[in-house]
């Protein structure tokens, strides 16, 4: 009975290891097929002025208005030349009535947990930036450990923290390139590309075949032994 017992708790760890290395193999292809999808994208975004119907990802769009600095937030935890700080959030409401949220660049903090200093031009002036949707809740995505705000700060981009403005023009963030009030460029779409998340879904589905090997290796070892035991 303990020999069936062990026997079974063989095969269900390995073969756990192997469905893990498998879905994590796909996990890594979906990923470089949607990388590859938005590397397509980008280079052949259209560049749109003051668009009336929805950007395609990665659009660089020209929006003429005036900033909306009384409803600026940072987006905490963010690095760019090995220094600390944030990126600037500010809603940008163009000439039409409709506002739109911007990434304006990297601001360094100047002390840990201090905001910096944010300077925002007044009057009317022109921007430019890529376009990037956010998921179905409006947010940014990825992991989120405790509040999302505190004070001016946010873990990660939420349209909630603008509700006051009422619905943006569309559920998504400008990462400004040029004009009035930008800071250091620091968002990329992805440092990763497609052929890095391949090789990594090949080495995940290498570690499900080792396993596989492992798993029957052993099992044949395992049904060995008591026949030897038992001849002797």
């Amino acid at each position: 009975m303990d020999e069936r017992r062990v026997g079974r708790g063989w095969w269900l760890f390995w073969s756990a290891l192997i469905v893990l290395g498998l879905c994590l193999c796909a996990w890594q292809i979906s990923r470089g097929l949607t990388r590859a999808q938005h590397l397509e994208d980008a280079a052949s975004a259209p560049e749109l002025i003051m668009p009336d119907a929805p950007p395609a990802s990665a659009s660089l769009i020209e929006l003429r208005g005036e900033w909306l600095p009384q409803h600026g937030l940072l987006l905490d935890n963010r690095t760019l030349d090995h220094r600390h700080g944030v990126a600037v959030l500010t809603p940008f409401k163009a000439e039409d009535g409709r506002w739109w949220l911007v990434e304006r660049g990297f601001v360094a903090s100047p002390a840990p947990r201090v905001d910096p200093e944010v300077i925002t031009p007044a009057g009317s002036g022109v921007i430019r930036g890529r376009w990037q949707w956010l998921d179905s809740r409006g947010t940014s995505g990825g992991p989120l450990f405790g509040p999302n705000r505190e004070g001016q700060r946010l873990q990660q981009v939420d349209l909630t923290a603008w509700q006051a403005l009422g619905p943006p023009a569309y559920a998504g963030v400008l990462h400004q390139v040029s004009g009035i009030g930008q800071f250091a460029p620091w968002w990329q779409p992805g440092n990763m590309t497609p052929e890095r998340h391949y090789a990594y879904a090949l080495q995940w589905l290498g570690l499900s075949l080792g396993a596989a090997v492992v798993m029957v290796l052993g099992a044949r070892r395992q049904r060995a032994t008591p026949l030897r035991q038992h001849r002797v």
